[in-house]
Order: C-alpha cells, then structure tokens, then sequence
C-alpha cells in the first residue's frame, strides 16, 4: 500500500489527510463532479457568498464521520466493542464463506469482481471450513501482514482504535479486530464521501423536474403529443430510479444485488448509491491488481483482502444490509450526524450569519457507542447529558439556515423559475424536435443512462456548470431569433431565463414573511366577519352545551356520548381558529374548509389570479407550497434508530424534545410562509404597491367568504 501523504485544506477543519483509496476514488468523474454542484442550489443569487460546493461539505462529512465513529468506539464499554467486532466477524466469515461456494454475486459482489486475484493471493490454503474461515487467513496472512505494516496509511493512522484482550495485550484477536476496524473505518468514510454524490445539477430542483418529466411520459394523455421514441428513452433511462419495483431495478442491472434495492430511497439517493457502485467497480479491481504485484505473499494477501472487505462492508452501510450496518450508517444520516454538523458550521458561516458557533468538538469527543435495548446487533451514538444544551443548539440553528436562508421568499422564487425554465425546456424538446429551443437540455437524463458509452465521462458534465450554460444558450437562441416568432411563442420561458440569468425581476413577491401573513388572516376574518368578541361568546355557549350533556339523564348512553364529542370538537374548532388569528398560520385555516365543497385555500388564491389574467391585471402567478417547512430535523421515533440517545452514570434514555426544543422550533415554522404567491404584473410602474394591496385583498375576500360561510354553517345555522 502506498504510504504518500494526501491533503486538503479546509476552511471549516483544517487539513484533511486522503487516505490511499479515498484519493483514487475522489478523482473518478462520478465524486468529481461535485466540484461543481452547489450545496445549496440557487441560493447564491440571494446569499452571494454562499457558495459552497458539494465536494468540500463531502470532504468535511468525511473529516466528522470518522472522528466520530474513532470517539464512539473508544468510550465505549468493552461488551459493547465485543459485540460490534463479533458482528463484523461474523459478516467478514459470510463473505469469503459465499466466495468459497460461489455464492458471491450476492453476498460478495466484489470480492467476486476480483477472483481472479483473490484465488492468486490465497492459492495454496485450500478449501477452509466455515468456522476457520478467520483463524487460517488471520494467521496466514494477516498476523504477518499488518506487522510488516503494509496497511500504513497517515488518513487513516489518525483514527485507528487498538484493541487489547481482556489482559490489556495484543493477541491473534485482538490484531484481527483490529483489521476488522481499519476496514470498517475505511468503508465508513466512503459512506460519508460518497452521500451527496446522487445530487443532480442544481440539486433538488432538478431533482422534482426529472421525477415530472418521468410521471407526465408515464401519462399517455399528458404527453400525448409528445415523440414516442423520446417518451420510450426517458422511461427507459429514469425508470431503474423512479419505479417502486424491485425487480425492474435489479434487471436493469443498477444495483449489483437485488437485495440491495431500497424502494423507499429517494431519486438521488437511488443515483448516489448507483454511482458509488460504478465509482468502486471501477477503483477496487485497479486496487487489487496494484497489490497482486506486492512482493510478500502475506503482504499482498493482506491488502487484497482488505481491499475486497472494504468495498463490503461500504455497500453494507450504505444499503443497511443488516441492523449492525444500520447502526453505523447512522453516523452520516442520522439525527446529530457528520452530514448535519459539516453543513450547519459551513452554511452558516458562508451566508455570512453568525448564530453562534456550535461546538461539534465537544459532541464528538463525547459521543459513545451503545448497545440499544441489550440487543447484541443494535448499536447507537449517545451523548452526554450534560451536552444536551448543545445538541439543541444544533437542532435550532440547522432549522434557523432552513428557514431564513433556503427557504427566503427570493430562494424560492429563484428555484421555482429555474425548475420551470429546465421543464418547458425538455417538454419543448419531446414536443418539437428539430425545431426545439434547445436539444442539449436531453443531456438531463441521458447522462444517467446504464448502458450509453462511457458512463462516467457522460457524468462528468452532469453539473451546475453545464446546466447553467444550457440555459444561458437557450436565452441566446430566444433572442436572436430573428422573425421574433419562437421568442413570443416561447414568452414566459424567455422571461424566466431572463430573471434567472440577466437579474431582470419578472415575478413579484406578494407575500414575503411571516407578518404579511398575519396581516392577510386579519383581512381574511375581517371578510368572514369572525371577531374576538363572537369567538368568545361562541366558546361560551358551546361550553354551556358541552357541561349540559352531563346532567342530562334520561338521555341514552349512546346519544349522550355523541353529544359530548360533538360538543368538544365544536370547542376545538373555536380554540383553533383563535388560535390561527393570533398567530396567522394560513396552513392551520386550510383544516376547517371541506376541499370537496370550497376546493384547498391554494385552488381558492389560484381562482383569483386566474380570473386577475382575465381582467388583464396580471400576466402570469404560480402558488407554491412550501413543504419544506415541515422539515424539522427532530427524530421521527418511528425505529429505535431514529431516537437521539443521552447517556450518565445510571444508564442512557431517549431526548425528549417536546420538553423545550419543539416549541422552539414551532415557533421558528410559524413565521415560515406556507405558501409563497408570485406574480408578474401587466403594469410595473410606481403603482405596484397598490396593486400588490388590491391583490391581498382580493384573495381576502375570496377565502374570507368561504370561511365565514363555513362558519355560519358550523356555529350559527339551527344554533
């Protein structure tokens, strides 16, 4: 194994040491690329600074990754380790037990890649019984192999834990279990340098265009008119991303194994998981070969199967093979991860916010692995009691760069342009042609073919760089038209290369935070002619009924129950729609109208704009839904992996949040818009402001009248 020290300079943590694989793999052209995507797609164009590359935040989630898991193992109680490496063991015995009986295509994709070179390296020990899988290869070879020091490596040195036995002496198991953490170290730093390499250009908003595009060529009456070859070539190449089943991505030969297909994943998660196989399809064998020229038989043997195991157990805790690598991946996607810690100091301190530093050292130092509910195969990170203010520090501050940075009205206009540009680009292109605006926009999807060439040279311009040219290409070919006939026919998706490109402001904001909200629910009351003091008396009398309930005897068992529970929803809704005047979350008013009578609060506000066109008041809208608010980042305790763990002299427990954490972040979510409205009026002069005003109420009076009319329905119709 080579021993050259390889180093990069971070502005987040300073040197970051390359181990010898790790340096192979970051320059294929599937990590490369990352160069060039963005972390936090347009935000850019709000926040300048905020420029951050997704290779430099893989980098540092690599840096944390390992730091961690080093911390985690050695606070760890010795049962606890004893159980991690017996798993491990017993993962490293199936894995040559399945090479042995050619078994391995789906135990062992890898090392059956290389069996070749195995079968040379191990030549001459026979066929090994299951059992002594690990005592002939472990005094064989590796015993002989690490002591020569041929697994040296500066990266990886940093982090290595040194297991004893019970008397505090190496011994043949303790140096196995050694081995067996250098490539679990190994292939977890993998993990975490490979997580974000799935993200298309322009990250999730490509990302929605693409899952569209494959939805709408799906849907024969959508795309009807569109070209038949191109629909078929579209569903061809997303269709091992997007299908639900396992069976058509396992076929179209994504993923080396079919149990390693996880419907569940999203878009760029299935790539990324893609990717990271090619990347180690096209490194591990080269690594390998490298090794077979080793001079020492036990030397060569020793890197080669460290090699193998590593690529192993990578697609293990990627794919949580099992609830041990399960475990382990949760170290880079989970809830206080190194993929959280790296960005939350990173965005922040690139948007040029300071909302504290949080004190990750401190976290990491502290984190200790545990075994969860005694079971030998479930292992978690806990931290310290005493850092529990710091863990809510994080939790708060990630949520804070979500809600004031990524999800500022201008982002999200920004990535709503772009996203519509990108999309009447391709549907232009399966509709026209020849004669379409631009036919490089299909490089899209192309670039994810499995079967089209060289791969990973058509991956290699799957980046912002690209898509950004293309659309600046398409702005030029626009407006060089010479007639003028494809530029008006083509009309707004000029005007949206024009807002994305030349800053030339098409959409306004109508409502941009939290307050204008709560200014359009007072006007929305106003319309419904629901007041403080009616809700009052409302709650009064729907008290006095409810408590009547209870002295009414003669009334039977069954209506009286119902009575009440009519009674108490009553009060609920009263209390709510207090408390939605208060607060002015627009999202909480959508309860209280039935979509099958009065249509969702979004059909209602796109009514309005709708019949605002007619009038020739406005030219164009779109009502978005801000789903992301939703995106809390508090553990979802839907597994006993989805929990933070906090640990003391007496044991660990579970975080609770709801103590003081998710009124925080409630709080926060409140002043995020639900819906961001966006407008492009007929008439920008200095009028604007009234215009915007007249707007507001428009859609006032729309929701207001439902909402009244609702009411009406609820609380005052047969009182």
């Amino acid at each position: 194994m080579k021993t050259k020290l390889r180093q990069v300079t971070d502005n987040i943590h300073g040197t970051i040491y390359l181990s010898d694989m790790e340096s192979e793999l970051i320059s294929t052209p599937y990590f490369y690329r990352l160069h060039d995507i963005y972390q936090s797609s347009t935000v850019y164009m709000t926040f300048p600074s905020n420029r951050t590359k997704r290779y430099e935040h893989s980098l540092g989630t690599m840096e944390l990754a390992s730091s961690m898991f080093f911390s985690a193992i050695s606070n760890a109680d010795s049962q606890t380790r004893d159980n991690l490496f017996n798993e491990l063991k017993e993962t490293f015995i199936n894995i040559f037990d399945a090479f042995q009986n050619k078994a391995g295509v789906k135990d062992a994709p890898y090392l059956t890649k290389c069996e070749r070179e195995v079968n040379i390296a191990i030549n001459g020990i026979g066929r090994i019984g299951k059992k002594s899988i690990v005592e002939t290869i472990l005094d064989k070879f590796v015993l002989e192999g690490i002591n020569n020091n041929c697994l040296a490596d500066s990266a990886l040195d940093y982090y290595q834990f040194y297991p004893t036995d019970i008397s505090g002496e190496h011994t043949s198991y303790s140096i196995f279990n050694l081995f067996l953490y250098r490539c679990i170290l190994q292939a977890l730093r993998l993990v975490a340098l490979f997580h974000d390499v799935g993200h298309p250009p322009y990250s999730h908003i490509i990302e929605s265009v693409l899952e569209r595009l494959y939805k709408d060529c799906v849907d024969s009456e959508i795309s009807k008119t569109w070209d038949e070859e191109k629909k078929e070539e579209i569903k061809q190449i997303l269709e091992p991303y997007m299908s639900d089943d396992e069976e058509v991505a396992y076929k179209c030969h994504m993923l080396c194994t079919k149990s390693l297909c996880k419907t569940e994943d999203q878009f760029h998660e299935k790539i990324g998981l893609s990717l990271l196989q090619s990347a180690i399809d096209d490194v591990i064998p080269q690594l390998v070969k490298s090794a077979s020229s080793l001079d020492v038989k036990a030397d060569r043997t020793t890197c080669i199967i460290y090699y193998i195991v590593v690529a192993e157990f990578a697609m293990a805790i990627r794919t949580e093979m099992n609830e041990t690598f399960r475990s382990i991946h949760k170290i880079v996607d989970g809830i206080v991860d190194s993929d959280r810690l790296d960005y939350v100091m990173r965005d922040s301190l690139n948007s040029g916010v300071d909302w504290g530093q949080v004190p990750y050292k401190r976290l990491i130092n502290s984190a200790k692995l545990i075994c969860i509910n005694d079971k030998k195969d479930h292992f978690a990170i806990a931290y310290p009691r005493k850092v529990t203010d710091d863990i809510i520090d994080l939790l708060l501050v990630r949520f804070k760069i979500f809600a004031r940075i990524n999800l500022h009205h201008r982002c999200v206009k920004t990535s709503t342009a772009l996203q519509s540009a990108v999309y009447e680009l391709a549907k232009d292109y399966l509709s026209q042609g020849d004669n379409c605006v631009n036919p490089d926009v299909s490089t899209l999807w192309k670039a994810l073919g499995l079967e089209r060439g060289n791969r990973s040279l058509r991956m290699i311009q799957w980046n912002d760089s690209w898509l950004i040219s293309m659309l600046h290409t398409s702005l030029v070919n626009l407006s060089s038209d010479e007639d003028g006939n494809r530029a008006y026919e083509h009309k707004d998706l000029l005007e949206n290369l024009e807002e994305i490109l030349l800053n030339r402001k098409r959409f306004y904001s109508l409502l941009k935070r939290g307050g204008d909200y709560k200014l359009l629910i007072n006007k929305i009351f106003d319309n419904a002619q629901i007041t403080d003091e009616k809700l009052n008396l409302l709650e009064v009398r729907e008290n006095k009924k409810y408590y009547s309930c209870f002295d009414e005897e003669s009334m039977p068992t069954s209506t009286l129950s119902s009575s009440r529970d009519n009674g108490m929803e009553s009060i609920r809704r009263i209390r709510r729609l207090r408390e939605i005047k208060n607060t002015g979350d627009l999202e909480s008013l959508d309860f209280f109208l039935p979509p099958e009578k009065y249509g969702t609060i979004c059909q209602i506000f796109e009514k309005v704009f709708d019949e605002l066109k007619i009038q020739n008041i406005v030219a164009d809208y779109k009502v978005v839904v801000n789903k992301a608010r939703k995106k809390t980042g508090l553990p979802s305790h839907e597994t006993l992996f989805d929990e933070i763990y906090l640990y003391d002299d007496m044991g660990y427990d579970e975080f609770n949040e709801n103590l003081t954490l998710r009124n925080q972040i409630e709080s926060i979510e409140k002043n995020i818009p639900w819906i961001f409205i966006y407008f492009v009026p007929i008439d920008t002069g200095p009028k604007i402001e009234e215009l915007m005003e007249t707007i507001v109420n428009q859609l006032a009076s729309e929701l207001g009248n439902a909402i009244g009319e609702r009411y009406v329905e609820l609380f005052e119709s047969g009182k």
